[in-house]
């Protein structure tokens, strides 16, 4: 594939939160050290590492406590994973001392420990935030950010506990929970689609030498395209693609990329579609992020009239280890017209 662009991955993934309220007749122990050196809860990673055939090199990981982290938008944030310090070029972990807001001087070693491992969650393993729910309610991973993050599992749920520690290191461990994934995919295999309120897609036009639209056609309000035209002067692949964050879906099904192409007369080498596929591979440092499959249709692109003429391309086999799917819409370099590439969604076929 040729691609001119950077895949951006978030290196920075922040965690805010509400403190819990409670009742003065069910307060908690609290740890006497009010700051304690977090090389602890490390201690205790490294030890929960180890019970899962893992041997860690923590050399380049820094552990700091600030007075505050407050963010641009005036919002306070209880903790901070970075995979690469803008600074010191470490993976850092960062906790707040905010008394107010955070409250981690009055919070017990357990609950310490939730946010604590959240965080080494996004700096070490390199995991995004997962919001997926168990079919009691339950959070599926430690790492959502839709629950109070020091209050994931507590000291009285040792087995809850070991649930969510295997699931850190290994997504694949819930798969042997219920899973609610939000829908029936035997009944509604759409799991997504061109939806226009949604502003988070991406694209390169070479420069200016390809112009990209997104919009509905004016006679079929029900349909959505996106739109790559060019004067045929394009060097490199023009294209359009969404980045789609740990994607809620069964384990094993098969995910389908799905488009109608529509153009009036597209010359030269014409239009294809592309699904990249990503996961993370935990080393000795930490995690990294590994591309585990390319599909694309480019060593095949259309070209001429083209009416609803359908281009799939079929993953087979999904894994809860994926933490990132990018479909592409493309147009291939020398080609000049324009093209919409109509309904573009990703469909869900379960085992």
């Amino acid at each position: 594939m040729r691609y001119s662009f950077k895949l951006v991955l978030i290196l920075v993934v922040l965690l805010g939160f509400q403190a819990c309220n409670q009742s003065e007749d069910n307060v908690p122990e609290i740890t006497k050290e009010e700051f304690p050196d977090l090389k602890i809860f490390l201690d205790k990673f490294e030890a929960e590492a180890k019970l899962r055939g893992y041997n860690f090199d923590f050399s380049n990981l820094d552990l700091v406590y600030v007075d505050k982290l407050t963010m641009a938008d005036g919002s306070e944030y209880c903790g901070l994973g970075i995979i690469k310090h803008p600074v010191s070029g470490k993976r850092t972990i960062q906790i707040s001392k905010s008394p107010g807001h955070c409250d981690w001087a009055k919070k017990t070693d357990i609950e310490r420990e939730n946010l604590f491992f959240h965080e080494m969650g996004h700096a070490f393993l390199g995991l995004l935030h997962d919001n997926a729910l168990m079919c009691n309610g339950k959070p599926l991973s430690m790492m959502t950010d839709d629950f109070n993050q020091f209050f994931i599992y507590k000291e009285n749920e040792p087995e809850l506990r070991e649930y969510y520690l295997d699931e850190l290191f290994d997504r694949l461990a819930a798969n042997e929970q219920c899973i609610d994934f939000g829908q029936n995919f035997a009944e509604n295999p759409v799991f997504f689609k061109n939806d226009l309120s949604d502003p988070m897609w991406r694209f390169s036009n070479d420069n200016g030498r390809y112009q990209v639209s997104r919009g509905i056609h004016p006679n079929s309000f029900s349909t959505t395209y996106l739109g790559i035209s060019s004067s045929g002067t394009g060097q490199n692949n023009g294209y359009i693609y969404k980045e789609l964050e740990v994607p809620n879906i069964p384990e094993g099904a098969t995910v389908i990329l799905r488009t109608k192409v529509n153009a009036e007369n597209l010359e030269g080498p014409g239009v294809a579609i592309a699904m990249r596929v990503y996961d993370t591979k935990i080393g000795t440092t930490g995690a990294t992020t590994n591309e585990s499959h390319t599909l694309t249709t480019e060593p095949n692109p259309v070209n001429g009239k083209l009416e609803n003429h359908v281009l799939e391309l079929r993953l087979p086999n999904f894994t809860r280890k994926t933490i990132f799917i990018l479909p592409f819409a493309v147009m291939m370099p020398g080609t000049k017209g324009e093209a919409f590439f109509d309904d573009f969604e990703i469909l869900v076929e379960p085992v």
